[in-house]
């Protein structure tokens, strides 16, 4: 994802801190090494996510249209 694992995990730590409930769990390395999986909640939270990009997708589709009428073709090279 182009970020480091300090990065990552802050940022886990900081998305379940902002929820009713912690989104991912976490589990320390070791022998059997460690991870990170998503809460049932963390499930619905980006089934939830997903949808809203889905919706505002579909609702930008004439602007989208009217944008690209505006574009040309291919860009001039300099």
């Amino acid at each position: 994802m182009g970020m480091s694992y300090r990065r990552a995990w802050l940022l886990t730590k900081t998305m379940n801190a902002c929820f009713r409930g912690p989104l991912i769990e976490t589990a320390k390395g070791g022998i059997g090494g460690g991870g990170a999986r998503l809460t049932v909640m963390g499930r619905e939270v980006l089934a939830l996510y997903r949808a809203m990009e889905d919706h505002a997708a579909t609702a930008v589709i004439a602007d989208m249209e009217r944008l690209r009428g505006l574009m040309v073709d291919q860009p001039p090279e300099d």
